[in-house]
This record gives C-alpha cells, sequence and structure tokens, in this order.
C-alpha cells in the first residue's frame, strides 16, 4: 500500500471524514487497477465493524399474507366494556383493527413502493438497453423488471431491485459510492466492478461477472466473492456452485436475440422459450423432454424457434388459449 494511503485514512474516507486533499489522494490511487483489491478489502473490513440497519419491506407484507391464511394469531389486546350493547364489538374490536390497520398498511406500502421505484420493464420477446442517473448501462432481458429510486440515489448506497436478467456495467463514481442489486429470496449483489450478467427467476439465481470483483450476499448470512470469468448458480433450494464456463457466449447470448444450446434437453430449451417469451409451453412426453439439442439459434419469438424443433425432433404442436403443447406423433399403423 502507498505510504501516504494508510488503512486509518480509508476508515476516515469510508465515515465520510476525509479532506478534499485526501479524497482526491485516494481517488488517483484507485486509478492503478492493483490497488482496487487492498481498497474492497479495506471496505469489507470497515463494513463489519460498522454494520447498517437495512429495513427489508417484504417481511412486513409476508407476515400481513400469514395472518390472512391463518398461518399466525394477532397479537391479544385488552379493552373495557362499558355497556352490554358493545360486549361483541369489544370482542371482535382486536381482530377488525389489526385486519383494519394490516389493509392500510399494506395500500401505504403499494403505494410507496410505485412512489419512491420507477419501474423498467422490458416487453416478452425484446431487450431494452438505457442508462441510470448514474451512467450506469443496464439491458434487461425480456420479461423482466428493474426497479430504480425515483428521485435519484441515497448518499450512502445506489441500490436496484431485479426480477428477470440484466447485463450491468456500473459507471465507477468519484467517491466510490456501492452499487448494490437486490434479488428476491434474500439474494443482494453488492458490487466491487463493474460490469456482470445478473439473473433472478423463479427457477434459480445466476451470476456471471466479465470485469472487475462482486460480493454476494446469500440467504442465511453467507457470503461469495467471485472474481473475473467465474459463474454462480444456485437453484430454487439454495444449492450453488461457482464455476468457469467453457462458453460464456451461452449466458449472455440473449443479447444478440439468439439462444445457444449446449447439450440441453427440451425441458431446459422450453424453459428458456417460456422465460424470454412470457409464452406457456408444456411437454407431454417424458422421453420427448428429455431429448438434447446443441447448437446457436436465432429466434425473435417463439414460433420461429419452435419451427427449428418441429424439424429437429419431428414434434407435434398443439396449440390452444393459453398453452403451447409438444408431443412425438403417434404412429399410424399401415
Amino acid at each position: 500500500m502507498n505510504e501516504l494511503i494508510t488503512r486509518q485514512l480509508l476508515f476516515d474516507f469510508f465515515e465520510g471524514k476525509a479532506t478534499s486533499m485526501q479524497r482526491k489522494l485516494i481517488e488517483q490511487w484507485l486509478e492503478n487497477s492493483e490497488n482496487e483489491e487492498q481498497y474492497y478489502s479495506c471496505l469489507d473490513e470497515w463494513e463489519r465493524a460498522h454494520p447498517q440497519l437495512l429495513i427489508d419491506p417484504e417481511k412486513p407484507q409476508l407476515k400481513y399474507d400469514r395472518l390472512l391464511e391463518g398461518e399466525i394469531l394477532p397479537e391479544k389486546r385488552t379493552e373495557l366494556s362499558f355497556s352490554q350493547n358493545n360486549i361483541w364489538l369489544t370482542m371482535k374490536r382486536p381482530l377488525l383493527g389489526m385486519l383494519a390497520a394490516a389493509a392500510v398498511f399494506t395500500l401505504a406500502f403499494v403505494f410507496r413502493s410505485e412512489l419512491m421505484y420507477k419501474s423498467f420493464e422490458s416487453p416478452a420477446g425484446h431487450f431494452i438497453s438505457f442508462y441510470l442517473s448514474d451512467s450506469t448501462e443496464v439491458t434487461l432481458n425480456s420479461n423482466s423488471v428493474l426497479k430504480v429510486p425515483r428521485f435519484g440515489f441515497g448518499k450512502d448506497v445506489r441500490q436496484v431491485r431485479l426480477t428477470g436478467e440484466a447485463d450491468f456495467k456500473v459507471a465507477h463514481q468519484k467517491d466510490n459510492l456501492r452499487f448494490e442489486v437486490w434479488m428476491d429470496g434474500g439474494y443482494r449483489i453488492e458490487v466491487l466492478g463493474t460490469e456482470f450478467n445478473a439473473f433472478s427467476r423463479a427457477r434459480g439465481k445466476r451470476v456471471f461477472l466479465t470485469k472487475g470483483k462482486v460480493k454476494l450476499n446469500l440467504p442465511e448470512g453467507k457470503e461469495v466473492y467471485l472474481s473475473p470469468g467465474n459463474y454462480f448458480t444456485a437453484d430454487a433450494k439454495g444449492s450453488f456452485k461457482v464455476v468457469i464456463p467453457e462458453e460464456p457466449l451461452a449466458i449472455t447470448a440473449w443479447k444478440e436475440q439468439t439462444f445457444y444450446f449446449d447439450d440441453a434437453t427440451l425441458t431446459e430449451v422450453v424453459e428458456q422459450i417460456n422465460e424470454r417469451f412470457a409464452v406457456r409451453i408444456r411437454i407431454a412426453d417424458r422421453e420427448l423432454a428429455a431429448r438434447k439439442i446443441g447448437g446457436i439459434y436465432q429466434a425473435k419469438d417463439p414460433d420461429e424457434l419452435l419451427e427449428i424443433l418441429s424439424a429437429l425432433f419431428d414434434l407435434e404442436i398443439t396449440r390452444a388459449a393459453d398453452e403451447i403443447e409438444l408431443r412425438t406423433p403417434k404412429k399410424q399403423d399401415l
């Protein structure tokens, strides 16, 4: 570490106590990429010693939903009854009050969410690219949503919420303001680098780091650090692994409106079609679902890819109002 850049100086910088001259010195020091690891190591050490309170608005909503389902009981309240006529009302008032308060809270929560966050939504079959207020470039895959603070980022962190898939090129800030991507299920990406691809859907979570460094905060307090080329995958049950993919193109092929299949089962192919185009495709035969395919295919809508699959597997495609069914044609008796 540079003799002028000490651990204590970095700690003072993180606490906002550094002078303008010291901040400029740190910025110049960070221009050398070899110093980034030391910087983020000190940042991680400082954050562990200065935990911040992060309020998760999803927890009260979950508690309210469980209350309506009867999974938890409302807290008991004691009230006095002054006449026989209001005995029934007094008995019911705690529950009615709880439900009324919860209803008001829910409406306030929904309204606050709509008020405080702006949603970027990509339509089925198309991706969109845009810049955030901090010059971070985002490419949002089809059928995905990114929520961004409507009135700009706060002073402590740049925080966005992702449902679906997106590619991020995070802009570096002079004050090194952190950038975080929150995903469903308790997953949070803390950016210590610049370029990465994030995936957050029902069947799992994935993060592929192209450049820089990220720290993943997992459910139950686990942490995983990724280096360039690392690919983190977690299934719906939470089991995860970090690998170096043989073909990174398979991860980001969606930006070219292509599908990259490397010995993929038809079940996996259908999952990708359903996610990208927001359609519902069902495979009727188990043997057909297990058949595999490889190659790169360009498709701007589900019909283009279904035509390719039909030719490759000799499929019988049946269409209904809300579902497409794939099956192996019945053999006709000679």
